[in-house]
């Protein structure tokens, strides 16, 4: 077999699948599903404009609105719980004002 730069053909190919499949302890993708909503006691003008017009609309059963924020966000983690860690730190810190909204995320490997 020729060798060209003291590598074969069969070590290139190797070095190449070595980097196309995932090896352990290497990060992986995940999707996060991130909702944010304010809390229970805090005033929501913007879900009573909604409940209103969606009365003025002829939807009558509607007895309530709150308004909230959706997220997706991908990221890569070694695992689900480190996933996880990252995205509970991105709502705390930035996605939700903690102090007026809660929030909850939905993670899946993507």
């Amino acid at each position: 077999m020729s060798k060209k730069d003291g590598k074969s053909k069969a070590d290139k190919a190797e070095k190449v699948e070595k980097k196309a499949r995932k090896e352990p302890g290497e990060a992986k993708g995940f999707l996060a599903r991130v909702y944010v909503a304010l809390k229970p006691t805090v005033n929501d003008p913007e879900g009573l404009t909604i409940a209103n017009a969606l009365g003025s609309l002829g939807f009558d059963g509607v007895d309530g609105v709150r308004s909230g924020k959706y997220f997706q966000v991908r990221l890569r983690a070694a695992d689900a719980k480190a996933a996880a860690e990252q995205v509970d730190q991105m709502c705390s810190r930035l996605l939700a004002n903690p102090v007026i909204e809660t929030y909850e995320f939905e993670l899946e490997k993507a």
